[in-house]
């Protein structure tokens, strides 16, 4: 990705927590080519997840972080960073 390009990825994804499975969900990610804090050379990635229908203790009591299986196989490790969705990635956007 040349420096500044951004890339939009949506679908449904299926969200884990360690081996299991907690439910599948609509994203939304971009993927700019600007380094993220704390990753030298890797991309900054913001994003949302649907999380209607999860109650608010739930999401903020739960697993610290997660991984979201987009819908072409590739893995992106996140924690969610508000009760409404947010997200911020812990690295990058793994290959299938």
């Amino acid at each position: 990705m040349a420096s500044g390009e951004v890339e939009h990825l949506t679908g449904i994804g299926e969200i884990y927590a360690g081996d299991q499975l907690l439910r599948s969900a609509r994203y939304e990610l971009t993927v700019s080519s600007g380094a993220a804090v704390g990753t030298p050379g890797a991309p900054t990635i913001i994003g949302s997840i649907d999380i209607t229908g999860m109650g608010e203790a739930v999401v903020l009591a739960g697993p610290d972080r997660l991984m979201l299986k987009l819908e072409d196989g590739r893995r992106l490790m996140f924690t969610l960073s508000s009760t409404s969705g947010r997200i911020r990635a812990d690295g990058i956007i793994e290959g299938a």
